[in-house]
C-alpha cells in the first residue's frame, strides 16, 4: 500500500546496469510508518529494493518490530501492493502472548494475524501461554 511513509536506508548501495530498477544494498533498514501510528523497523545484512514496484527483498539477519512484536528469519518480502510480509527460513517470532518457530510466517500489518506453515506440509505444533 504505496498511501504508506517509509524510508530505506543502507550502509552501501549499488545499482547493476543489466537491471538498473533494483537497488542491492548491504546492512539494508527500511521504516514503515502505518496508520494506525505504528511503526515498523526491518533490518537486515543484505537487501534489494525495486525502485519501480517498491517491493523490498531482505536477506541474512532479519530483523522485524513493530515494537510488539519481534520477528527474526533468514528472509523478508514486503511486497509494495500487499499488506502482508511474507517472512520464511528460520523464523522465530517473539510476541507478548509467548514464541513461535516456523518455517514460514505471513504477517498482516494492518489486522496483526500470523498465518504459519511449514514447507513440507508438516502439521504446526505451538503452544500459546497467556
Amino acid at each position: 500500500d504505496l498511501n504508506k511513509p517509509f524510508s530505506i536506508k543502507s550502509e552501501k548501495a549499488h545499482i547493476l546496469d543489466i537491471d538498473p530498477d533494483v537497488v542491492y544494498m548491504t546492512n539494508m533498514y527500511v521504516t514503515l510508518y502505518l496508520k494506525d501510528k505504528r511503526t515498523v523497523n526491518i533490518l537486515s545484512d543484505r537487501g534489494r529494493y525495486n525502485k519501480v514496484t517498491h517491493d523490498c527483498f531482505f536477506e541474512e539477519n532479519v530483523v522485524a518490530t513493530d515494537g510488539e512484536t519481534k520477528i527474526f528469519a533468514e528472509n523478508l518480502d514486503l511486497l509494495a501492493n500487499e499488506n502482508f510480509v511474507k517472512v520464511y527460513n528460520n523464523v522465530r517470532l517473539n510476541h507478548p502472548m509467548g514464541v513461535l518457530v516456523a518455517d514460514k510466517i505471513d504477517y498482516d500489518l494492518e489486522t496483526k494475524y500470523f498465518k504459519v506453515s511449514m514447507f513440507n506440509d508438516e502439521t504446526v505444533k505451538m503452544k500459546i501461554i497467556e
